[in-house]
């Protein structure tokens, strides 16, 4: 039995996690955006590749039946790393979308793969008040991730097209980096991580037994008690800010006389590398903190409203137009302390929510709605702006769409229970 401290690898094994949800969720949009598509064609295309996060729980009794999670992670690790840079060629081609297009699935495929991975292996190394007290700090990393991808990424490409005279080179370039992270990661992984007693196959690894598996995962998921209210809560949690999101970089890259801020690339990436990912990783740990001194039924409240009130931010400055880039900074940062806060409570549920039998294949089925959530909000969210005719309007549709999460954490706190 190997065993390491929780501190050496919770933080990079979900840094590297949300390194490609990143990539494939945030600076996709950057980089079909800043080479010329539409915002209609952007979330379609981009929110379409989230779906392999909302189809995982199908595979995920075959990742808990066959191998270890550990070798899991380490194989998605490797992908990642030819993914990363297969992405740097493809942008230099011709049918730069196409391509790209390719291997962003491919990647969002083995990304939700060791999403199930990781998850079962964070579960099997600690109890249930490790599992409480490191979630913050496991959502701070793997939003610092989505940061990295937001932010320090698209600087890189932005700088790439100021000192190489190309965008195309700029994009190669931030992907570059990527790639170099997840290859640094899979060595620290295959040194550091720890075996954890149960990670082992399931002796039902045959592939009749994986298919019962699956069917076994979907009949605990479905049989368990308020079934209805908990899908309502994981589908409605998140349901302003997955249409937020898509929309929130092409707001900031869009000249203001179409009603955005008319940044530039390296700007964006400014705002999202500085300010944004320090207070959304300290708002991810107060969260896992607080969750863990008060519980969640305290703290689930107040932590939905920490994560969704802030959306209104974004409506006043696409009313106001703000132009000093500080003040834009801290009112991104702001609403992404109050993301990193109250994402925090919402995990801690999932990971309740699944206990079971099959608590792996079980969180991979409610990631897998979570995911499922996310993703056709926010593919029709372009055409949600566009129908409303400006992101003034659509911004505030944003915050209306805040009373359902605000109702759905209402109707589950008195069906909570905790240890």
């Amino acid at each position: 039995m190997k065993k390491t401290s929780p501190w050496a690898w919770i933080g990079s094994l979900y840094f590297i996690e949300g390194l490609p949800n990143a990539v494939v969720a945030s600076s996709s949009v950057a980089f079909y955006k800043s080479m010329g598509m539409s915002n209609q064609a952007v979330a379609m295309l981009t929110g379409a590749m989230y779906l392999p996060w909302a189809l995982k729980g199908l595979w995920g009794p075959l990742v808990d039946s066959f191998s270890t999670k550990r070798r899991w992670i380490l194989f998605c690790a490797a992908v990642f790393s030819a993914c990363f840079v297969g992405l740097c060629g493809a942008v230099l081609c011709s049918d730069f979308v196409g391509l790209s297009a390719a291997i962003f699935w491919i990647l969002a495929v083995a990304s939700a793969t060791f999403d199930i991975a990781a998850d079962g292996f964070y579960m099997l190394s600690l109890d249930s008040r490790g599992q409480s007290f490191f979630v913050g700090i496991r959502n701070g990393f793997y939003r610092v991730a989505v940061l990295y991808g937001q932010g320090a990424m698209v600087l890189i490409a932005g700088w790439g097209e100021h000192f190489l005279g190309s965008l195309s080179m700029g994009w190669a370039l931030a992907f570059s980096s990527a790639a170099l992270i997840s290859i640094l990661a899979l060595i620290q992984f295959t040194i550091i991580l720890p075996t954890p007693h149960g990670d082992s196959p399931r002796r039902d690894s045959r592939f009749k037994d994986v298919l019962s598996n699956i069917y076994v995962a979907f009949l605990e998921f479905a049989g368990k008690k308020d079934i209805l209210t908990m899908l309502a809560f994981i589908m409605l949690y998140r349901f302003s800010e997955s249409q937020l999101v898509k929309m929130a970089q092409p707001f900031m890259l869009d000249p203001r006389d179409c009603g955005g801020l008319g940044l530039s690339l390296s700007t964006v990436g400014v705002i999202y590398g500085t300010v944004s990912p320090v207070l959304l990783l300290t708002g991810g740990i107060l969260g896992g903190f607080w969750v863990a001194r008060v519980g969640l039924k305290k703290a689930l409240m107040p932590m939905c409203l920490a994560m969704n009130l802030p959306n209104a931010l974004y409506a006043y400055m696409a009313i106001f137009q703000p132009q000093q880039l500080w003040e834009i900074s801290l009112l991104i940062g702001f609403e992404q302390f109050g993301y990193g806060f109250g994402f925090s409570g919402y995990m801690v549920y999932l990971m309740i929510a699944s206990r079971g039998n099959m608590q792996t294949s079980t969180y991979a089925i409610c990631t897998s709605f979570m995911a499922l959530a996310l993703a056709i909000p926010s593919m029709l969210s372009g055409y949600v702006q566009k129908f409303l005719g400006s992101y003034e309007n659509f911004f505030i549709w944003v915050f209306i769409c805040t009373i359902p999460s605000i109702f759905a954490t209402w109707l589950v706190l008195p069906r909570l229970k905790e240890d």
